[in-house]
């Protein structure tokens, strides 16, 4: 499911009224400002994890169609290579699952 930019303008409103309502941080700029930085921020993280999920996709697909050595082809499990994949990719770029 894709995430609609109603719904990060949401979580950015929420994410900055608790942070400012609990004394977490104390805001030098305006509210709109911070805000606008969450939405940009939530959605790079977004737009990177979903390009991850493909590139993930694309190469676990081709793993299965080449088969591994050792493993029998009908024994490889897709998502489960999808899977490992993924991490293996996000832990190279640094990006938390």
């Amino acid at each position: 499911m894709r995430t609609s930019p109603a719904q990060l303008e949401r979580v950015a409103t929420t994410l900055v009224k608790r942070l400012v309502e609990k004394d977490v941080v104390e805001l030098t700029v305006p509210e709109t400002t911070v805000k606008a930085k969450f939405v940009e921020l939530l959605t790079k993280n977004f737009a990177d994890e979903a390009e991850i999920e493909q590139l993930a996709m694309a190469e676990a697909e081709k793993l299965v169609r080449q088969g591994a050595p050792g493993v029998k082809r009908e024994d490889l499990d897709l998502r489960r290579v999808e899977l490992l994949v993924k991490q293996r990719i996000a832990k190279a770029r640094g990006f938390v699952l």
